[in-house]
């Protein structure tokens, strides 16, 4: 086993499970819940196509299931502060997990608001089985949302690492994981107000059905990437023996070896 857990106290918390109390509060509002009702509608359908043995599941909010429409009966979740509950009290850059021990990680937010979030890449990959899941979730610094930073009061959301979608996904080739698809949501006016969310639906709907890039959430779906072997034929009149060889799934992983002979 690698990494530690948390003790009971807040004491000495990471930057994410600092941030953890009052993003779940703001999750809680007008604005935050119209976010994390888009965030379940398009989450849920995918992460029911998934399949396997063992879930990992770790929000900044609360209260809140992606997992619910999952059809892995081992789900448990990770929770970076006390408050938000789970099986056990982690740090993120250090799971305590074996490595290929994982087929699904759900992340929501927690890049957005970690002090090192390509660390947190970092382990959700090597937990991962190869041909594994990992669904990722993050708040867009390129839309209405995102830009709303400059222009009102510093919200719990808004103190956020505003990272790019395509430089996640930058990361995640790095690191063995091929982004799949992408997804985006929440294309209206970032507004507290019930009855002026309510009013500005047609934003959203005229984004979706226009895929438009600046929603204001992504939601990234990668596959862990898996060495082919494939089968040589043997010329059996030779002198040397030819063996089975691995072949890297991926271009980019066939020129990193060929750089690491050098």
């Amino acid at each position: 086993m690698t990494g530690k857990f948390r003790s009971a106290s807040n004491e000495g918390l990471s930057s994410l499970g600092k941030a953890c109390p009052a993003l779940s509060h703001w999750f809680s509002s007008a604005l935050g819940e119209e976010i994390l009702s888009q965030q379940l509608a398009l989450a849920q359908p995918l992460v029911e196509g998934f399949f396997g043995y063992h879930l990992l599941q770790a929000s900044v909010a609360q209260s809140v299931d992606f997992a619910a429409t999952s059809r892995i009966n081992h789900r448990f979740r990770l929770g970076a502060a006390l408050e938000q509950g789970g099986a056990a009290i982690v740090e993120f850059e250090q799971l305590p997990l074996p490595s290929d021990s994982i087929d699904v990680v759900l992340l929501h937010h927690l890049l957005d608001f970690s002090a090192h979030p390509h660390q947190i890449l970092r382990e959700a990959a090597r937990v991962l089985i190869p041909g594994g899941h990992l669904l990722l979730i993050g708040f867009n610094p390129f839309s209405l949302l995102g830009l709303s930073r400059f222009l009102f009061s510093r919200g719990a959301y808004q103190r956020g690492n505003q990272l790019r979608a395509a430089r996640i996904a930058d990361w995640m080739n790095l690191l063995d994981l091929q982004a799949e698809r992408v997804d985006r949501g929440f294309f209206r006016l970032p507004l507290q107000q019930r009855e002026l969310l309510s009013r500005t639906a047609w934003m959203e709907r005229f984004g979706s059905r226009l895929h438009l890039p600046w929603g204001g959430f992504y939601i990234i779906v990668a596959r862990k990437e898996v060495a082919r072997v494939r089968a040589i034929k043997i010329d059996w009149r030779a002198e040397r023996k030819p063996a089975l060889v691995a072949t890297p799934s991926s271009p980019r992983v066939a020129a990193r070896g060929k750089h690491q002979k050098r």
